[in-house]
């Protein structure tokens, strides 16, 4: 699995891959899709199930308090999507996610996540994700799924279906990314996890970027298992491609740099 770094200074190198490593985790109200977690709420009060599960969410609640919660959401149009609105923000509140995807070459990815590519792409072990099941406060790890449409969740859903559906969908253009996630119970905007640095297997650095990045990311990397690339993007195709780092070879890279 791989994700894909900006890198605003030469710290942020050190907290990413260095003796300490950490992988991000950002609220969902950080991500740059403003359709994050959206679904469309679909609540038939008359159907059978909603009784048991109103005394369920509302304790010590009467028969009349349920007939009246019955009778509100079927004569209130707008009580559907506040209720969906309600859902949506409690969720985005309690959790926290990191983003990885299946390749490293997307020429997109490169553009929108590592500031026109002068950032750094890092490909991590599958033990990694073994591992961050162990952690306190995980909760799932899984595929998204892309549609055209917003997924439909039904008032009786399964807790465990209601969370598939809510965090793991996106609108169809956002496939290219071939997006996996990593899901932790989280009330932080960002939070950093620290991780040993062994699951890191390589590290792409962009065909833009600055040498001060190139120098420092061959540092830290020194006397390491870590695999340095650099991403090229000259060449007689519109795909990136890779060189593993030699030392005393030059590397043409882009052809604005």
């Amino acid at each position: 699995m791989f994700k894909f770094y900006t890198i605003p200074s030469e710290d942020i190198i050190d907290k990413l891959i260095g003796d300490e490593a950490t992988i991000k985790l950002s609220s969902a109200f950080n991500l740059n899709d403003p359709y994050e977690l959206k679904f469309n709420l679909d609540i038939d009060p008359l159907a059978e199930g909603h009784e048991k599960e109103y005394y369920k969410n509302n304790p010590g609640s009467s028969i009349q308090d349920f007939e009246d919660w019955k009778k509100h959401a079927i004569e209130h149009d707008g009580y559907t999507w506040y209720t969906e609105q309600q859902q949506r923000n409690s969720v985005a509140q309690t959790i926290a996610l990191c983003s990885f995807t299946e390749k490293n070459d997307n020429n997109l990815m490169w553009s929108h996540y590592t500031n026109n590519h002068k950032g750094i792409c890092i490909e991590y072990k599958p033990e990694l994700f073994e591992y961050l099941k162990t952690l306190k406060g995980y909760l799932i790890f899984w595929k998204v799924n892309y549609s055209d449409e917003p997924p439909i969740v039904k008032g009786l859903d399964d807790i465990n279906l209601k969370v598939e559906k809510i965090m793991f969908n996106k609108q169809s253009e956002w496939k290219y990314e071939s997006e996996h996630r990593i899901v932790f119970l989280s009330d932080k905007d960002t939070e950093f996890i620290p991780i040993d640095r062994k699951f890191i297997k390589a590290i792409y650095i962009g065909s833009r970027a600055d040498i001060d990045i190139d120098q420092k990311i061959l540092s830290v990397c020194n006397n390491t298992d870590i695999e340095v690339y650099y991403g090229i993007s000259l060449g007689k195709t519109y795909k990136v491609h890779f060189e593993k780092h030699k030392n005393g070879t030059s590397y043409s890279r882009a052809f604005w740099r």
